[in-house]
């Protein structure tokens, strides 16, 4: 067995390595549909189809965990994840791409369960509070690789970008799980806590509260990832690798905010930081977007400040309200963690799909800009389902 100084550095280690390899070709996305030739509405209605990959597998991952452990999950969910990716940026067909779209999904819900158990898993044997600090490891991973997606935009394709950096982590990340093998947990072998497949629908609870809470924390994430480099570079016709600057300007804040938030537990409750940190992050992202839609591309200079201001208190406000929230969602449940995040995400995710295509199409009809203003509304609602926090 690890210690717990050795056991903690490699679950930082995988959050990291997920958040490096799942959002390494999101910064290129542009470049992504235009090798497939689709509009953005068509595009964000494609990506949005790995939601139905994602609901499989969270409502059957969670019983596979609990059933097998997390080291077999995990070592088939990298597999997908990285032959997915590889794909995914090499194909021009758009009915294969829905396809591996889909397996993507499955794969990367698959590995977020798995990992996510593990942090549960040592936060209770451990007594420490961990899932936020988890979340900001894994956002410190989708930073590093937006900066070398960035630094590799006009010089190097996207499919050799990706293809090689699959390749590169896959190995990385199979050799942490079997380094940390005697560590991770285990298949439940206690008839008196199996958990049955059919326990997955006779079982499936709702948490309504947590739920809302959680999507509209979630959205603002998903929305930059999705159209933030689209949006700079199309919209704002800002060009190279500064396109990225305020998606990477979020995820840093993100980072920041997830790593630092413990600090401020002592002297306020996480009720209070949440609504806080909604509605400042909300009001920040919306005065930046509409900001730069008045001034239009006359003046790059003045458009690309004015996104990295407002994109950064977005981030930052918003960094802790999603893992606060599946915290909750664990602590208020009966059911053992796995099973919890695979209920928590299967209704999230049905939600996720929905409001994608609904900024997708508004982006097509209308433009990003009111498209992306639907998100930061949905978080400035965000303080109704606070109570969901309170006490936890």
């Amino acid at each position: 067995m690890l210690t717990q100084e050795r056991e903690l550095k490699f679950l930082r280690l995988l959050f990291f390595l997920f958040g490096f390899i799942t959002m390494a070709w999101i910064p290129r996305f542009a470049e992504v549909k235009a090798n497939l030739r689709l509009s953005n509405g068509e595009f964000g209605s494609l990506i949005s189809m790995g939601a139905i990959g994602s609901v499989i597998s969270l409502l059957s991952v969670g019983h596979l965990v609990h059933k097998y452990g997390v080291k077999i999950v995990l070592q088939l969910a990298t597999l997908a994840l990285a032959f997915s990716m590889i794909i995914l940026v090499q194909t021009q067909s758009t009915f294969l791409f829905l396809i591996i779209n889909i397996v993507l999904g499955g794969a990367i819900s698959a590995f977020h369960i798995s990992i996510n158990s593990q942090g549960f898993s040592f936060q209770d044997r451990r007594k420490r509070l961990v899932i936020t600090q988890l979340s900001g490891v894994w956002s410190l991973g989708a930073l590093a690789t937006s900066i070398v997606a960035g630094l590799l935009v006009d010089r190097i394709s996207v499919a050799l970008h990706v293809t090689v950096l699959s390749i590169v982590v896959f190995i990385a990340i199979i050799f942490v799980i079997n380094t940390m093998a005697l560590s991770l947990l285990e298949a439940n072998e206690n008839p008196e806590t199996d958990y049955k497949f059919s326990d997955l629908f006779r079982g499936f609870e709702i948490d309504t509260v947590v739920s809302a809470g959680f999507i509209c924390a979630l959205m603002i994430e998903f929305s930059v990832g999705d159209w933030a480099s689209i949006f700079v570079k199309e919209d704002m016709e800002i060009a190279g690798g500064l396109n990225t600057l305020p998606f990477i300007l979020f995820t840093l804040a993100m980072i920041v905010g997830r790593l630092t938030i413990h600090h401020l537990f002592v002297k306020h409750s996480i009720e209070k930081l949440a609504k806080l940190g909604s509605v400042t992050a909300a009001l920040a992202f919306l005065a930046s977007i509409f900001s730069v839609d008045a001034i239009g591309t006359g003046n790059q200079v003045a458009v690309l400040i004015i996104l990295s201001l407002g994109f950064t208190i977005a981030g930052a406000g918003a960094s802790f309200l999603g893992p606060a929230f599946m915290n909750a969602a664990n602590v208020r449940s009966k059911y053992p963690a796995a099973v919890v995040i695979g209920q928590i995400g299967v209704t999230n995710v049905i939600l996720v799909f929905i409001f994608r295509w609904v900024i997708a199409w508004t982006a097509e009809l209308t433009s990003l800009t009111f498209a992306l203003a639907i998100p930061a509304l949905m978080l400035l609602s965000l303080p109704f389902f606070a109570k969901a926090l309170k006490n936890v």
